[in-house]
């Protein structure tokens, strides 16, 4: 069962509720797993064009026979169970990177100096001396090359090429502030293969830290 929570404080209307059959088949893995629970996330949001102030939750139906949420707990499994604790805590995580994003200072600008050099680790002293020591992440340069395997496999040319560019203005601007915008827009395109590109999204989220 899928339950959407709605932010009544933004001024959409937001109930009565009403219960109706879940209207896509293409789904990911069921049961979930404590491991799927980012791709699910991200599947419900894009199918249910969700605002980062809506809470998506996945949830086993257990049904004790009374009207007693706490006893129909007590009927999940223990991975049912693990996978609902770790869901509210994701949930709560995301909401709270999002609040402090709108909280956060407009950057205060500063008189820079651009310098255009070339050529693989290259860099530049001035009055000093070098003892720097140039450190080229190989580990990020694979997490990008297996999205782009990933996306490869996309069936549609047209989806393909414009997840390709995403992907491209993603790795442009990690290490920026514009990173998690970036990334947030691929994860919304992947939303539609999420069993092509579910894979390589956890890996990506791990570049967000």
């Amino acid at each position: 069962m899928v339950l959407i929570l709605k932010d009544k404080l933004s001024g959409i209307v937001t109930g009565p509720g009403n219960w109706t059959d879940f209207p896509y088949t293409d789904i990911p893995t069921l049961p979930p797993r404590a491991s799927d629970i980012e791709l699910w996330q991200f599947y419900l949001r894009k199918k249910f064009a969700l605002r980062e102030e809506d809470f998506p939750f996945l949830i086993p139906v257990r049904d004790c026979g009374k009207s007693d949420p706490k006893q129909d707990f007590k009927l999940f499994s223990a991975e049912e169970q693990l996978f609902w604790h770790k869901q509210i805590s994701y949930v709560i995580s995301r909401y709270k990177v999002h609040r402090e994003s709108m909280m956060k200072p407009a950057p205060i600008q500063h008189t820079s100096i651009t310098y255009n050099l070339t050529g693989t680790g290259a860099r530049i002293n001035v009055n000093s001396t070098d003892h720097s020591v140039n450190n080229i992440s190989n580990e990020i340069s694979n997490v990008f090359a297996q999205v782009r395997d990933a996306v490869a496999q996309i069936p549609d040319d047209s989806a393909k090429e414009e997840i390709q560019q995403i992907v491209n203005k993603m790795e442009h601007a990690h290490g920026s502030n514009d990173f998690l915008q970036k990334y947030q827009a691929f994860v919304t395109a992947a939303a539609d293969h999420i069993t092509i590109l579910g894979p390589v999204i956890p890996a990506l989220s791990a570049l967000l830290g």
